[in-house]
Parts: C-alpha cells; structure tokens; sequence
C-alpha cells in the first residue's frame, strides 16, 4: 500500500514539474528583456519589429488595428492630455511616422516601416539621417488621421506661473527658460533636450505647485481659406459692378480712391501685416508697397516671407488688400497704397506660441493684420486658439496702437457647404477679432461662406464669378501669368475687408479697435432685406447669421 501511494506521488509531481517547465518555456523574456506575447502567433508587423531587435507591440495594439478595419496605422497606447483652447484634447503618438521639419520651414511626412514600438521610438528618429529636424507626429484620439488632425511634438512647453520661480522649476526638471513672452504675461515658454523629455517634463510639472499649468507645444497645420478654382473673369467685380454682376454686389470704393485727385484715401501710411503662407516681395504689382525691413517668417525662422512650393494663398490675399493702384500694370487692391508685411506663418504647422507671436508681431507699428486661415472646415471639429495666442490676441487689441488696440481681421470660413458653422471656429469667434464672410457677385451668400452669429460684415467673393487678384509670378501660382481670376473663398473676402479698414484709419488713426467694428457694422448695406433671419437687436442694428450687418460698403 505505501509503495502504491509513493508511485501516485512521484507521478504527480511529475506532472507537476512538466507543467512548470512549460509555463517557464511560455514565459521567459525575450533578449531585449521584454515580456512574450499570448495567444496567436505574430503579426507581420510584430515579426520585422522583433527582426530589427525591437520590441514588440503589445497585443492590445494588434486588437486595436483590427478594430480599424486592417487600415495600416500603429499608435502608442499611451495617450496625453492637452488643453486646447479650453478643451481637454488627448493624442497619441503615431509609431509609423514622422516628420522631418526642412531648412525652408516646410513639413515632410516619412513613414516608418516597419512601424516601431513606444520603447524604441526616440531611438528610431534619433537615427533617421536627414536635412533637417526629425519630430515625432501624433494624433488626436477619436478622429480619423489627417493633415488637420496631425500634431507635431515639438521639445517646448508653455507654463503657466509665476515668472520668478521658473529658472529653478525649470533647472530641477532638465529644463531651460526659453522666453517669457510679453504677449502673454504670466507664461513662460520652456525647452526640453527632445520632444520626448519634454512630454515626461509636462506630466512632472503639472505636479508642482507653482504651476498653474503646463503643455507641450504642438504645431497644427492650418486650413487655408481659398477656393482656387472657381469660374474665369477678367476684371475686378468685387471692386467696382460690372455688366456681370448684380448691383449692390461691389465695394463701391471708386469715389473714395478719388483718382486722378491727390485728396483720395488709398490706405497711405497703414500697414496690414498679411499673415499666411508666404508672400512674393518682388511681385512688380505689390514690390512698391512691401515693407521688407518688418518682414517675418516663422516656418523658415528668419526675416524673409517669400513662398515656397506649392504656397501660393497669402500674395493672393496680399493683391487684395494692397495691390498698387493706378502705375498702369495689373489689377488694384482696396487699399492700394496701404504698406504691406509678409508674415509666413501657416506654410507648415505652427505651435501656440509661434501663433501666439504673429497675432502680437510688432504691435504698435502694424495697424491692421488679416488672417485668411484657421482650424479645418468639416464641420466635426470645434476648435480655437491655444492659451497663448488667446492672450496675444487680447493683448494686441488691448495695448497695440499705443492702446487703441490691433485690428485683427479673421475669416469666416469656408465649410458652409459641409454644414459647418463659424462659431466653432475659436479663431473668427473671439470677441479680440472680426469675423468675415463672404457673398458672391448676385448678392447671396456665398455657399462655402459660413454662418454664424459671430459674422460681423460680408465681403464680395467667388461664388458666381471669381476674384482677380495678384498670382505669383510666372508659372508658381494658380495660373501661367502674374494674376489670377480664380482665387475666392473668404480668403479673399478678408484681405478685402482689411484694406477697407486701412482707408479708415487713413482717415482717423485714432480709431479704437471697438470702434472699427461699430463703424463696419453702422455703414454695412443690407443684403436680401426679405430674408427671414435678419434680426434687429436692442441697439436698433440689423444681423443675419448669413451676412452678419451686412455687406462693407465705404463711406
């Protein structure tokens, strides 16, 4: 009988060994000292990460590409949170691209192939060899992957606290103070040795009490407002009515150039600072009006606005606002003698702060600034200013002009045709800047033109005929030639409306910011009177979310 129950014994543990043996084979790590994966074999994926010694991803990320229907897209588990404009946005990193940041400013996406992992990522950008900065690309969770949902990790933080203690708040967390911008009193913006140690530094900081609070800047690439590709004209409705165009259409501004008189207002000694994609200095129907020596450009960092390839939106707008009048060449902005300022902004993505910094951009010295750019127009996405430039933009229009305050001019946007509406555009919502839209030359509104109780004036666009206006030279812009009859959107409809303003403050440079928007409001023309959603307020104004006061007539 114990001999029996001795055999019983042995073999049991027996069992038991042979079990522990393969729970061992199952679980031993693999030379890099990552755990093994359960379960299935290896995807593709998974095998070329593990052949070029790299580690795995977890099983999770193979479930969540089938949840994407087998798109070929690899995120990092791991999300971040951000304050967008008052919202909470998370993202993820993306582990099968980058970005390579080059000498021009300009942003090339390269794929990574095969994807890596969240532990080899950094290691993997490290060693991409090419011209210029390689940064890590990320996406926001719970919208499909686009340029206007990509965002670029850059090795900067704004902070917000109190500016004496940053140096050492900085110094304990590896970080050095970058500036301390006047635009946004209370802000420090700070730099991390890479976008990744500056992710780990803002999840550290927000644990400090001094901080208020704290983001990695991330550059967003900006929608342009242009429709490019609306019908031929050949002469400029917009300005003056043509047989073309329903009366009423126009700007009406011929009896206000009052040329060949030498008493005329023409814009003289304003500046609009034209901030896009670039502008041609050198263009023979805007170079007298340019003034290089304030000239700005943040994609390529340094002091010379001209475009690259492929960017061609901001001289367009820059022929709208000040396109030189009556030299016997080309076509004529609203404000023809008006000084032009290139600022390159949006050729690329942009962080905060560098929007931050063009909205606050020498701001006693350039009056009027007329932006023809902002979030997506989907109509899915509700977005606005980050921090900084929400600050910018309430400074300029608090202090600049010696505290009459900047005149920021926005565009509505052109997402009227996908139901979008302006009021989710943080940009054109704000209370610091005056919201465009755009009607065509038979007096409706523009179909791309965005609604919204924040449209505060309309300006003429494309729609039944297009706008000309100044191309870039030669064969780089919209068409063969140094014009373009194509351009529209509320795009153009802005830069028009600027240089209107330019011949205000031309008139009276002691307007105040608050008063430009009265004055736009009073001298509007009501557009279609019979449309049932004008409105008269307590004050005794009419609005209507299509046209907003109306269409800008200068008086």
């Amino acid at each position: 009988m114990r001999s029996s129950q001795t055999r019983l014994l042995a073999a049991v543990l027996a069992v038991l060994f042979l079990l522990t043996a393969v729970l061992i084979f199952q679980t031993k790590p693999d030379r890099e000292g990552n755990p093994p994966l359960a379960g299935s074999p290896a995807d593709p994926v998974q095998a070329n990460s593990q052949a070029e010694g790299e580690s795995a991803p977890r099983l999770e990320k193979k479930s969540r590409k089938q949840e994407m229907a087998g798109a070929p897209i690899v995120d990092s588990e791991e999300t971040w949170d951000f304050n967008q404009g008052g919202q909470t946005v998370s993202i993820r990193l993306a582990l099968d691209e980058a970005v390579v940041r080059e000498p021009n400013g300009k942003d090339r996406i390269i794929p990574l192939n095969p994807p890596a992992t969240s532990e080899t990522l950094s290691s993997r950008l490290a060693a991409i060899e090419e011209e210029g900065v390689v940064l890590p690309v990320a996406y926001v969770v719970g919208q499909d992957r686009s340029q206007f949902t990509r965002r670029i990790v850059t090795p900067d933080l704004s902070v917000k606290m109190e500016g004496s203690a940053a140096d050492s708040v900085a110094a304990a967390h590896d970080l050095v103070v970058k500036s301390r911008p006047e635009y946004a009193p209370g802000w420090v913006i700070m730099s991390a040795p890479s976008p990744f140690a500056a992710l780990d530094a803002m999840v550290n900081l927000r644990e400090v009490r001094e901080v208020a609070s704290a983001d990695v800047l991330l550059a967003v690439q900006r929608s342009l407002r242009a429709l490019p590709n609306d019908p031929l004209v050949t002469n400029q409705w917009h300005l003056k009515k043509t047989a073309s165009s329903s009366a009423g259409t126009d700007v009406n501004i011929e009896t206000i150039w009052n040329y060949p008189s030498t008493t005329g207002s023409r814009g003289t000694g304003i500046r609009v600072g034209v901030v896009d994609d670039g502008l041609e200095t050198a263009h023979p129907d805007l170079a007298v009006n340019v003034d290089t020596a304030n000239d700005k450009d943040w994609n390529g960092n340094d002091a010379d606005p001209n475009p690259g390839a492929g960017d061609d939106h901001g001289t367009a707008c820059a022929g709208n606002v000040a396109a030189r009048g009556n030299n016997g060449i080309g076509v004529s902005g609203t404000a023809p003698n008006s000084t032009l300022v290139g600022m390159r902004l949006i050729a690329a993505a942009t962080t905060d702060a560098q929007e931050a910094e063009a909205m606050y951009y020498l701001p006693q010295l350039i009056e009027i600034k007329s932006n023809s750019w902002g979030p997506s127009d989907t109509g899915t996405l509700l977005e606005g200013p980050g921090s900084l430039t929400a600050a910018a933009l309430k400074n300029a229009a608090e202090l600049g002009r010696g505290g009459k305050g900047n005149i920021i001019l926005w565009a509505g946007g052109n997402g009227g045709s996908a139901a979008d509406n302006s009021n989710y555009d943080g940009y054109a919502n704000s209370i610091y800047t005056i919201a465009i839209g755009a009607t065509n030359s038979s007096g409706n509104r523009s179909s791309y033109s965005e609604p919204g109780s924040n449209i505060v004036v309309c300006a003429p666009s494309s729609g039944a005929l297009g706008i000309t206006t100044v191309d870039r030279t030669g064969t780089n812009g919209y068409e063969s030639g140094d014009y373009t009859s194509t351009f529209g959107g509320t795009s153009s409809a802005t830069p028009t409306a600027a240089g209107i303003v330019a011949l205000m403050l031309e008139k009276n440079p002691n307007l105040g910011w608050r008063d430009v928007q009265e004055i736009l409001i009073r001298t509007a023309a009501k557009i279609k009177p019979t449309d049932s959603d004008w409105v008269t307020n307590g004050a005794g104004l009419s609005f209507n979310h299509n046209f907003g006061a109306g269409n800008r007539q200068p008086d």
